[in-house]
């Protein structure tokens, strides 16, 4: 059985990859829309820092800790103006914001204070501003946290002292806090396991994006169109004829369906060296898991193929399906962006899809630098859709 199997697969082989077409839509066009792709989104992620031009009104303590924390932060430029000059600079497209430190904002850090402050962003620069606010409310929120210790600490000494604290005691506490804050080395947390972080990108150059995100969808194209060939067979009857061998009909579906599938685990494997070698893709930090999520994904695209030729009846019938579902399933699943950037009733719906899964495993391994404890959920994923679907196909399946 095996031995009749492989040769209908080695059939397969040596009609497929001797197509210089062939080779070039699935192993040249591949790397192409990898590298451009990869270039675009890396330029988009090679962010500057957001420029933020400061008015300080007031000139207290609690002020100077706020624009020091800003200062340190690497997401924003901070820049100290006069008010006018300030504005005019958001005006001007200039500047991201302004922010404008009201004269007694000092003392409103004391207990029972409301702080206050004026941020001016922006308008046509929308994303960029909410960052900057961002950051703005993250070092007021520290500068607070700053302040409920300067008074913890004015409350004890006068407590000790037996009396009241003293006039300018929580502003000296607060440059002691300050002082202190500023050097403390920050706090280090343990991970002992992780299984995956949810912001899948953070950290992700444009070519470990688009590196899976074109394997996953040039896979598709090749595999899917792969299985078209029986649709091509059986109207040509060269279904039938084989029908009339001394072998069972598993037979001649194993060597098809093995031919495609074993066709499409060499086609990832040469996208996967070639994006190691090529871009750099950190593709090889955990072989076992990436050898399980080829396999997987491999069957799955191989499966859904088997339903594309169960479900219809002629060849422009399958070619039309499959068109319409390679390339749905590929930007729905993330393939073409990252699945973060999507709403959120679109992510629901993309774990409907194996290329959701598929591109989840891959970034687990080459982003968030996983193995294989965390990529099992995402084969077994890919497995369940490609059982569901070569179920019914080869149910639906007819060879005359």
């Amino acid at each position: 059985m095996f031995t009749r199997a492989l040769v209908i697969a080695r059939h397969y082989w040596r009609t497929t990859f001797l197509r210089r077409n062939v080779l070039i839509f699935a192993l040249l066009m591949p790397l192409i829309f990898t590298f451009v792709l990869g270039s675009v989104m890396g330029r988009q992620e090679e962010k500057q820092a957001a420029s933020l031009v400061v008015v300080d009104e007031d000139g207290s303590t609690g002020a100077q800790a706020l624009v020091a924390r800003l200062r340190r932060s690497p997401a924003i430029e901070v820049q100290l103006l006069d008010r006018a000059p300030a504005l005019a600079q958001v005006e001007g497209d200039k500047a991201i914001a302004a922010l404008v430190i009201p004269a007694g904002f000092g003392s409103t850090l004391a207990p029972g204070g409301q702080t206050t402050l004026d941020l001016r962003t922006n308008p046509i620069r929308v994303q960029e501003a909410q960052a900057v606010e961002q950051e703005v409310r993250s070092a007021l929120s520290e500068l607070e946290g700053m302040a409920a210790a300067a008074s913890l600490a004015g409350r004890a000494e006068a407590e000790l002292g037996g009396g009241e604290p003293t006039a300018g005691a929580f502003e000296a506490n607060l440059a002691q806090v300050q002082a202190v804050w500023a050097t403390q080395a920050p706090v280090q947390v343990a991970v002992s396991s992780v299984t995956r972080l949810e912001q899948a990108t953070a950290g992700a150059n444009g070519f470990e994006q688009s590196s899976p995100g074109m394997l996953v969808t040039f896979s598709l194209v090749f595999l899917l169109n792969g299985t078209l060939v029986l649709i091509v067979e059986r109207q040509q009857g060269t279904l039938r004829r084989l029908l009339v061998m001394p072998m069972p009909k598993a037979t001649i579906m194993l060597g098809k369906l093995g031919g495609i599938y074993v066709a499409g685990l060499v086609q990832a494997a040469i996208l996967i060296g070639a994006g190691a070698l090529l871009f750099k893709v950190p593709w090889g930090q955990a072989p076992l898991a990436l050898l399980v999520m080829v396999l997987s994904f491999g069957f799955s695209i191989t499966s859904l193929g088997m339903l594309i030729a169960g479900a219809a009846r002629t060849y422009g019938q399958a070619n039309a399906l499959a068109n319409i579902l390679m390339y749905t399933v590929a930007a729905l699943g993330g393939a073409w962006w990252p699945i973060e950037i999507t709403p959120a009733w679109m992510q629901q719906l993309a774990r409907l899809t194996p290329t959701y899964w598929a591109m989840q495993g891959f970034q687990d391994i080459i982003v968030r630098g996983l193995g294989l404890a965390a990529v099992l959920p995402d084969a077994f994923m890919l497995l369940l859709f490609g059982a569901v679907f070569l179920a019914i196909g080869l149910w639906r399946f007819r060879y005359e």
